[in-house]
């Protein structure tokens, strides 16, 4: 019998999905270079992705204390980036 993932806990696997493709889309750049006269492969875009990655982790801890209010100010400035991508 599978067990259901909670909410956050798959917020965290989109979040490692995310990361890992960029990781590995980073690494096979470091490898191999250029993408067809282009940085990344298209499909990729790694900035994105960690940013989403980093974007799901903040929504992960939004019920932890935040005094400052950074975690808050950069997962607003993480939406706000990633509004014009998805």
């Amino acid at each position: 019998m599978a067990t259901q993932l909670s909410e956050r806990q798959a917020l965290a696997v989109a979040a490692a999905s995310q990361a890992s493709e960029a990781i590995a889309e980073l690494l096979r750049y470091a490898r191999e270079g250029e993408w067809m006269k282009s940085e990344f492969h298209p499909d990729v875009e790694p900035l994105e992705k960690l940013c989403d990655a980093a974007k799901l982790t903040a929504e992960i801890l939004s019920d932890e204390p935040d005094p400052d209010g950074d975690r808050n100010q950069l997962g607003g400035a993480l939406e706000k980036f990633l509004s014009g991508w998805a």
